[in-house]
């Protein structure tokens, strides 16, 4: 007889759907039912309680330490939609099942994961899947672009050093490391006038003026890693970048536009 565990999942956001056919206890009876006409052994039903959008699951959890202590051979749902949120939740388990060479029955949709129909139609399910993030993918993309269009810093939180959100979300100075940004571009400017320093002598001396000065980069002394950033940073300038997409500032420019540019290319 083989080791069966079956998962029974209840979301907190429907907390009763009893009348709806799809509720814990209905759901356990009936994969009771199916073990038994089938002669598995069947060791536990877990239920795992999900609560809203929260990806880890104690019941998924607990079932993945049975499986990994070699403990299942054959895992019985319900259906794919009532087990798990989303298809790229299940696709996650599903790919996780197959490592551990665990089957998968979903009883109400009469598929197993052992037969060569069963695995192709888990196999399309987890295409959707793939498809669906994608799709998510795009969208996030898409709103990225769209706040750089509109003005808005559209690669994250984390502001370009020099830089700090206001209680409002604006965009401002931030007083004391602004003022290091523009020692950087001014004395760069300076040391790119002499023909006789190569581009790595420069940057040693700039970071030798940086300590001299006690200046730091968030709290650590400055390397020559955040030097090169900073002086190839358009943002400094007042231009948002996002792939190729550009916009001017909403916000005030620590540098003009031609000092950049004196620097990057001279």
């Amino acid at each position: 007889m083989k080791n069966t565990f079956s998962l029974v999942r209840i979301s907190t956001s429907i907390q009763s759907e009893e009348n709806g056919g799809t509720g814990v206890q209905f759901q356990t009876e009936k994969l009771s039912q199916y073990s038994t006409l089938n002669d598995f052994n069947l060791i536990k039903t877990i239920t795992d309680v999900c609560s809203g959008g929260l990806e880890t699951r104690d019941g998924i959890e607990e079932l993945k330490s049975h499986i990994e202590n070699g403990d299942v051979d054959i895992v019985l749902i319900w259906n794919v939609s009532r087990a798990f949120r989303s298809m790229i939740h299940f696709t996650k388990f599903y790919e996780y099942l197959k490592k551990y060479d665990v089957e998968l029955i979903s009883v109400s949709e009469g598929i197993r994961s052992s037969r060569k129909e069963g695995e192709m139609m888990f196999g399309i399910m987890c295409s959707i899947a793939s498809y669906e993030k994608e799709l998510i993918r795009e969208r996030m993309m898409s709103g990225r672009i769209t706040k750089v269009q509109n003005g808005i810093r559209g690669y994250g939180s984390k502001l370009p050093f020099g830089y700090i959100k206001n209680t409002d979300g604006e965009i401002v100075l931030d007083e004391d490391n602004s003022k290091v940004v523009k020692y950087i571009f001014g004395k760069m400017n300076s040391l790119i006038k002499n023909p006789k320093l190569t581009k790595s002598k420069r940057t040693r001396r700039l970071l030798k003026l940086l300590h001299n000065r006690h200046f730091t980069y968030n709290g650590k002394p400055f390397t020559r890693w955040n030097v090169r950033d900073i002086l190839n940073n358009t943002f400094y300038f007042g231009e948002l970048k996002y792939g190729e997409i550009k916009t001017n500032h909403i916000y005030q420019p620590i540098v003009s536009k031609r000092l950049f540019n004196q620097i990057c290319f001279g």
